[in-house]
């Protein structure tokens, strides 16, 4: 799940996905937007389902695990367990 001070917004001026955080912005493309609008609380394994079925025949895995653990290290996303 997304902490309490980031979440996530469309950028209708700049045409762009954001991560929103008191530090600062990140823009995302169209994977990480659709990455962090399934961070939710729902297990890795639904949300890999989801991103299968969003983007066909891509290998999905490492890299959304990668995308995950970075946001974790920005301290933007955290366990739903936590909560």
């Amino acid at each position: 799940m997304l902490v309490v001070h980031a979440r996530y917004r469309w950028d209708k001026l700049r045409r762009q996905h954001q991560l929103v955080f008191p530090e600062g912005i990140l823009v995302l493309n169209e994977p990480g937007a659709a990455i962090v609008q399934l961070c939710d609380g729902r297990p890795l394994a639904e949300l890999l389902a989801v991103l299968g079925d969003r983007f066909p025949g891509a290998n999905l895995g490492a890299d959304v695990q990668t995308f995950l653990e970075r946001l974790v290290q920005k301290g933007l996303l955290r366990d739903a367990v936590d909560s």
